[in-house]
């Protein structure tokens, strides 16, 4: 008698796939979310994507990193959502997965993110680095919020997306704090136009930028073209405006230290890296010695040139010639941006 060999009907039956074809064991590729969006996969009438799968069974241990990590940055926005809200420890897995993520990796997942969960993510991340602070586990650059690894996505979302949150945390969550963090992050033409573009009313706004709270007066420093607008706005609050308008002269010369920046990047420019410490530092000598020193501060920060190239320019402007060293002699490695 011929032996039957019987398989378990798990054995027997294919493994699911999505609509694009990858099984419920793989990693999601870098295209899913172009894929679902493209095809209106809501409107399939069947269940096309398997992220909230893949992130169930990544945390019962089933599914690998890879595969947890990649259906979290290619599930569509509206998954994210129900899996954040259905346990705590979703909500987790969703928070800890946005936080180890490259920004070019979440870029799409944040653009169509429900603000309700960005902002639930960004308070627990927001009293976590607090707490951190407190404990003084936190050093150097990472002592704002926002140069923290946790929240490095921020600096690369369009302003549109930024300001749509900021008026989420103003007038849903009535959180006039948290909302004015985010302000900074904003090129100035956007933040002239914010109230107009957002539709908020003058006591919105000025609660807005109340919520800067001892910052306020360190923003028209940072920002000096938003120096006349913040005035207006205060101007029936004689406590604000009085000290705001002591800030006069602060302003301008910041804004004469941007004004030589640009400068001395338009002459990094022109000269084609040919000679280019020499030019700097004799547009540098025409200005005062604290001037030309911050200015090549300012630079340094935003990358324009090195350290080496701070030091060396900033001893040659304090008058130390003898740590000096010949610029023929030293490579050009100022950096336009």
């Amino acid at each position: 008698m011929t032996a039957v060999i019987l398989f378990p009907e798990n054995k027997r039956q294919k493994e699911r796939t999505c609509l694009a074809g990858v099984s419920e064991s793989k990693p999601c590729p870098g295209n899913c979310r172009d894929f679902y969006r493209e095809s209106n996969w809501n409107d399939s009438g069947e269940q096309a994507c398997f992220a909230f799968e893949k992130l169930e069974k990544f945390l019962e241990g089933v599914s690998s990193f890879s595969v947890g990590a990649t259906a979290f940055q290619q599930a569509p926005a509206d998954i994210l959502e129900n899996f954040s809200t259905r346990s705590e420890i979703g909500f987790d897995l969703v928070r800890y997965f946005l936080s180890i993520s490259s920004p070019d990796q979440v870029m799409s997942t944040i653009l169509e993110m429900d603000d309700s969960l960005l902002y639930r993510i960004v308070k627990e991340d927001f009293k976590i680095f607090q707490k951190l602070k407190k404990e003084k586990k936190i050093f150097g650059t990472e002592t704002n919020f926002l140069d923290s690894k946790a929240a490095q996505f921020w600096n690369g979302l369009p302003p549109e997306r930024i300001s749509k949150f900021i008026l989420f945390c103003l007038r849903t969550k009535k959180d006039n704090i948290f909302a004015s963090r985010f302000l900074g992050l904003m090129p100035i033409e956007t933040l002239l136009m914010l109230g107009e573009s957002l539709g908020l009313s003058k006591e919105e706004e000025v609660e807005l930028y109340k919520g800067l709270e001892d910052s306020l007066y360190e923003f028209p420093i940072r920002f000096p073209t938003i120096y006349p607008h913040l005035l207006e706005l205060f101007s029936e609050d004689p406590e604000i405006n009085i000290i705001l308008s002591t800030m006069e002269g602060l302003v301008e010369r910041k804004e004469s230290l941007l004004r030589a920046r640009e400068e001395v990047l338009k002459i990094i420019e022109e000269s084609h890296k040919k000679n280019s410490h020499q030019e700097v530092l004799n547009y540098l000598n025409t200005l005062d010695k604290d001037a030309a020193l911050e200015i090549l501060g300012m630079l340094e920060e935003q990358s324009h040139i090195g350290f080496s190239e701070k030091s060396l320019l900033s001893a040659y402007i304090k008058g130390e010639e003898s740590d000096f060293i010949t610029f023929g002699r030293r490579p050009q490695v100022f950096r336009v941006k």
